[in-house]
């Protein structure tokens, strides 16, 4: 049994999808979610990332720590994870106390083109398989996860998602278009209520000394760390992809992305 004060918010979405950019407009202007960030507070201690609930993860997080956070935020929780339906980013010990906290929470899922998140995940994977292709054919064609290729396991967990009951969907394209209409939308869905901070998204400087004077300030920084700790170029998926890699993601991904309006 999960004990909440109030009712958390589960974000959710495969890799390179818009998870940050949905939970950073969620935290900053709802009533119910927004958290002051601190001065010397790290960002990402104003949100709960589902996915370290693994004791093989870097920074693993407890089920007593997050049963504590749960129970003694009078704000809704903003959750994150890249889990699939399945919660499979979860240790499997814990996979069942995870979903307890999906079950009580309300679920938002990001979707974004899959062709722009393949190069993105391209660009991305280096950093911790350094093995892994830098060239969107090669990459296309690697088994990944299931022994699937990238654009099969993004049809297979977007699909999930929104197969499951209940959730709430959310367009990356849509964010980058009007981020405030996008959000303010979605905070309808979540019966929120827009308080007085403005929806701007303010990207992490690459100074930890501007940055710690932004939190001095009451600015609220964004919770994604590519441009302060990544440093990789994302290629134009229009420039490098072959018309053989757009006939693969069509034949693995394009039932999904004609069921989210995209066009091949």
């Amino acid at each position: 049994m999960i004990e909440c004060k109030a009712k958390p918010i589960v974000v959710c979405s495969f890799p390179r999808s818009g998870t940050h950019l949905t939970i950073d407009g969620l935290r900053h202007f709802f009533v119910e979610t927004y958290r002051r960030q601190g001065f010397g507070q790290a960002v990402h201690s104003l949100y709960m990332n589902l996915d370290r609930l693994d004791p093989a993860h870097p920074y693993p997080l407890t089920e007593q720590k997050a049963r504590e956070i749960l129970a003694s935020c009078p704000k809704r929780v903003i959750i994150k994870t890249h889990c699939s339906v399945e919660i499979d980013q979860v240790g499997e010990a814990m996979r069942g106390f995870a979903g307890e906290i999906i079950d009580a929470s309300d679920v938002v899922y990001v979707v974004r083109d899959v062709r722009p998140v393949m190069t993105s995940l391209m660009a991305l994977r280096p950093l911790k398989f350094p093995d892994s292709p830098r060239e969107i054919s090669a990459f296309l064609r690697t088994a990944m996860d299931g022994g699937e290729g990238p654009a099969a396991n993004w049809s297979r967990h977007v699909t999930g998602w929104l197969d499951r009951p209940g959730v709430h969907t959310i367009k990356f394209e849509a964010m980058r278009e009007d981020y405030a209409k996008a959000i303010s939308a979605l905070g309808a869905e979540l019966h929120l209520t827009s308080n007085r901070y403005p929806i701007r998204m303010f990207p992490k400087s690459r100074s930890m000394f501007e940055n710690r004077v932004r939190r001095w300030l009451g600015v609220q920084n964004s919770s994604a760390i590519d441009n302060l700790r990544m440093a990789f170029e994302t290629p134009d998926w229009k420039q490098v992809m072959t018309a053989a890699d757009f006939e693969l993601i069509r034949s693995q991904a394009g039932d999904a992305m004609r069921r989210l309006g995209y066009r091949m």
